[in-house]
């Protein structure tokens, strides 16, 4: 039973990765026309973006890894990166937009796209990984 939902498991693993590209690609803060002086940029930091795109490496590896040796214990570990995506994004959302509007409430600064297309597949890849792990539980 378990290994029928190998495939299906890893693919939503590398999509979820899509997905976090995709959500790097869009705004993670939406703001109207120009911030005013002195204000934070409210965007994710380039740093975190990079961090997020690593985590994508390593699920797609996890997921290759997943395919090439016929097993679920390499994409179990796919519950680490969607972790990292989704507390670098969950960080985003609760202390860097919040902080922006505390400093300069005129900004108007609210969460773009970006931000919660990783938030859902950070979730996702959480979640594959998880489904994995338990599937490995089950079999051993």
């Amino acid at each position: 039973m378990t290994r029928a939902w190998r495939v299906p498991r890893a693919v939503a693993a590398g999509i979820a990765g899509l997905g976090v590209i995709a959500g790097l690609t869009l705004r993670t803060a939406d703001y109207p026309g120009m911030l005013p002086p002195g204000t934070p940029d409210p965007e994710l930091a380039l740093g975190l973006r990079l961090v997020c795109a690593a985590a994508v490496l390593i699920t797609g590896t996890l997921a290759y890894l997943t395919f090439a040796r016929h097993q679920d214990e390499p994409l179990a570990m796919a519950c680490l990166p969607g972790l990292v995506v989704t507390g670098v994004v969950l960080r985003h959302l609760v202390v860097t937009l919040p902080g922006v509007t505390r400093i300069q409430p005129a900004a108007r600064v609210v969460p773009g796209a970006g931000a919660w297309v990783l938030l859902v597949s950070g979730i996702a890849m959480t979640a594959t990984g998880l489904a994995a792990a338990f599937a490995v539980r089950r079999a051993g």
